[in-house]
């Protein structure tokens, strides 16, 4: 069966896929961007 999709229907699928994609840009941004120290490690666990 074929289903046709309403312009009510494009307009939810395309901003549901454009809003998942601008956060996983985000995200991976933030991530990625943040920089990141070496932690502390208690006195035996390191070199």
């Amino acid at each position: 069966m074929l289903a046709n999709l309403t312009a009510l229907g494009w307009t939810f699928m395309l901003l549901s896929c454009g809003g998942v994609t601008f956060l996983t840009y985000w995200c991976f941004k933030k991530v990625l961007s943040t920089p990141h120290d070496e932690p502390d490690l208690p006195g035996g666990l390191g070199p």
